[in-house]
């Protein structure tokens, strides 16, 4: 399989970074915290969309007083995926457990899979007579549009028409465009105008000011006499009535001879009263709207004709003549003009009624197929639930595009109303990579990066995230895709690399980021190289190590397997640089201190360390770990963080800060729960950090 690299510089604390992926499979890259990991993740995501500007929020701030040589954050390699997915606190944080469900688009991320839209598209050419009228056909747009907006100009209440509504705020008051008000006559030309609506808001906005002086507001000549008048024009009309009367008067108009005759007659007539609309008037629109209503939503749809429209059990050949217009049921809009726009709607349901056999197969086959990846969904994510310990269900309820994905406890019949108020914060972690992984599976992004995604949880609920993500079928998980995991847990690795390499069909390649001077460097992690603590003693002992770190090693060893006997004191002694080896086994004497080894149990605690390291003696050793200057010429000269963390406690240097003091005197001193782990001679896993702290104390450098 071939692989990618991608190359980030200048990012955040990273001076450079070289990252590979390999195709289609999962690449995990282990790293302590601190070493940059979401600054790749973050510089990936941002490269890809091929903007240099974005990539600016990642300088680094070492470069932003002083650049001289203006190194700007670069991504080489991401150019070729267009499309890249990420899972970080990010995602975790924006994620939105809704009210009704516990994702937004669930039919699209479970179920408009490839299968699916393929066979939606079958279905779409077997209706298409019908759907291709309306697509580019500009007039049936606008007449749909126009009857919409007469339609919305009135809204029905229990007691008939809302007088809230625009259509009769504007026909409510009469037409007082036609029927001038007496003694507004004069003001007729401009009432009656194409400009109607702004002069009236002009008129009224200077009426205002007539109370100022006599003259006239508008023209400054004298008009006491023509102060009511102009006052009146304020009184009669209101701008926005008028611009409601109007925009009623142009949709009647628009429609025209697409109403009947009897309508278009009944419409003039209530759009020219003088007095305003009674209950005759009101009813008359009434029917209007509903039949406008009605109509508009039999053309709707036609419009969007797809198999939800034909419910379970139903037989497409009966249905299909419903869909029809038939105008002796729109009284209102029976025309000619009305009969030709619809003759070949009609005429293409009758087309496709001919092919009803063919549509009701395809739909069949979409329904099965839609129960059957439902029920499969469901399945994997409450096995998932289940195994990793989880007292929660989901359910895909709901019909066609309204399905959605809810929840449900173990404890409780009804869904519950969304996820926040009852999921703690790991079981919406949980909740949300599984459900990012299906969004994956809908999206198909070239990369998915998972930074850091499952640290948080338990051993088992790790490996439960690990089963659902990557060993199902391909088609149900992430297994074949181009994935990323960036994690700080040595788990994920040992489990897919080592433990159950066979389970997860090879598909893994794993590496080691290791941080130096803000430069990474990837080391390879093979199956070799995940070690038991005596196998990594074992390894030591046969190098050509120094004596000294050969016997950190074994005493590690003993610690390991909890084996305090003749040895171990003999060692610890040694290491802690006494000449006469004491005996912590024994009580103390009453000068509170233990008491020496007797001379048979120190000679058996040599003779043990030989069987491992054969030149050991007691004395020569002691002799060098007391010699300030030899260690630290050790020091200086080993080359890896575990060994020069374990050399720095020999130094005895006092460590002020209780952090640094806790990581090198604990940390690294006894791990008993780690029966696997990386080998530290060539995973240098101690963080850069500490190791300058120790390289300050060592060279007399206060910290």
């Amino acid at each position: 399989m071939c692989s990618i690299q991608i190359e980030v510089k200048n990012c955040n604390n990273l001076d450079s970074a070289v990252i590979s992926l390999e195709k289609q499979k999962l690449n995990i890259k282990f790293a302590p915290n601190g070493t940059g990991k979401s600054t790749i993740a973050r510089a990936m995501l941002l490269g890809a969309k091929g903007d240099q500007s974005l990539l600016r929020e990642l300088m680094p701030f070492k470069l932003r007083k002083e650049n001289p040589e203006n190194k700007q954050p670069e991504v080489k390699g991401a150019e070729a995926l267009k499309n890249i997915m990420c899972f970080n606190e990010e995602y975790v944080s924006q994620f939105v457990f809704k009210p009704e469900e516990l994702v937004s688009n669930s039919f699209d991320i479970f179920i408009r899979t490839d299968d699916y839209k393929q066979r939606e598209q079958e279905i779409e050419v077997l209706v298409r007579d019908i759907t291709q009228l309306f697509s580019g056909n500009q007039k049936l747009e606008d007449l749909i549009a126009t009857l919409k907006e007469m339609g919305n100009a009135f809204t029905l209440s229990k007691a008939g028409l809302d007088k809230k509504s625009t259509g009769m705020k504007g026909l409510s008051a009469g037409n007082k465009i036609k029927h001038v008000p007496a003694g507004l006559e004069p003001y007729t030309p401009f009432i009656q105008s194409q400009s109607s609506v702004n002069w009236i808001d002009w008129q009224t906005k200077g009426c205002d000011f007539s109370d100022l002086s006599e003259n006239c507001p508008f023209c400054t000549s004298h008009a006491a006499d023509k102060r009511e008048q102009i006052k009146k024009v304020g009184q009669e009309y209101d701008k926005n009535t008028i611009k409601n009367l109007i925009a009623i008067i142009g949709v009647i108009e628009r429609l025209g001879d697409y109403f009947s005759d009897e309508a278009k007659e009944r419409l003039t007539a209530i759009t020219t009263l003088k007095e305003g609309l009674k209950k005759e008037h009101e009813e008359a629109l009434v029917t209007v709207k509903k039949q406008i209503d009605n109509f508009t939503q039999n053309l709707e749809k036609l419009r969007m004709l797809s198999a939800f429209q034909f419910k379970d059990g139903e037989k497409v050949s009966e249905k299909l003549p419903a869909y029809k217009l038939d105008l002796q049921f729109f009284s209102e809009l029976r025309s000619n003009t009305m009969q030709e726009a619809i003759a070949p709607i009609n005429a293409s349901i009758d087309k496709v009624i001919e092919q009803a056999g063919q549509l009701q197969g395809q739909i069949n086959q979409q329904r099965r197929q839609m129960k059957q990846t439902i029920e499969r969904h469901q399945k994997d994510i409450n096995e998932f639930l289940s195994f990793a310990g989880y007292p929660y269900s989901v359910e895909i309820a709901g019909d066609g595009e309204q399905a959605q994905l809810k929840l449900r406890h173990n404890d409780h019949e009804e869904h519950l109303s969304g996820g926040n108020q009852h999921l703690s914060f790991g079981e919406r972690n949980a909740f949300a990579i599984v459900l990012f992984m299906y969004e994956c599976l809908s999206k198909k992004p070239d990369l998915i990066v998972l930074d850091d995604p499952i640290s948080s949880f338990d051993k088992n609920k790790k490996y439960a995230i690990l089963e659902m993500l990557f060993r199902r079928e391909t088609d149900s998980c992430l297994k074949n895709k181009t994935v990323l995991v960036l994690t700080h847990d040595v788990e994920p690795i040992i489990d897919t690399i080592k433990s159950l390499s066979h389970k997860f069909n090879q598909l893994i390649s794993a590496s080691f980021l290791k941080l130096s001077d803000s430069q990474i460097t990837e080391i390879s992690i093979g199956k070799n190289d995940i070690q038991t603590f005596a196998q990594i003693c074992k390894s030591a002992l046969t190098s050509n190590k120094d004596d000294i770190i050969k016997l950190i090693y074994l005493r590690r060893h003993y610690e390991i397997v909890d084996d305090k006997g003749h040895g171990y004191q003999v060692l610890s002694n040694v290491l802690h640089k006494r000449e006469r080896a004491i005996d912590f086994r024994k009580p103390k004497d009453l000068g509170d201190n233990h008491p020496e080894m007797d001379d048979a149990s120190f000679s058996s605690g040599c003779d043990e360390i030989r069987r491992e390291f054969a030149n050991f003696s007691y004395s020569e050793i002691v002799t060098r770990v007391s010699d300030t200057n030899a260690l630290k010429a050790l020091y200086s000269a080993s080359a890896n963080g575990y060994e020069k963390l374990q050399l720095f406690r020999l130094l005895g240097l006092e460590v002020e800060n209780s952090v640094i003091q806790k990581f090198i005197n604990e940390t690294y001193h006894i791990e008993n729960e780690s029966i696997c782990q990386l080998a530290p001679v060539k995973f240098d896993t101690i963080p850069e950090y500490v190791i300058a702290k120790c390289d300050k104390l060592e060279s007399g450098v206060k910290t």
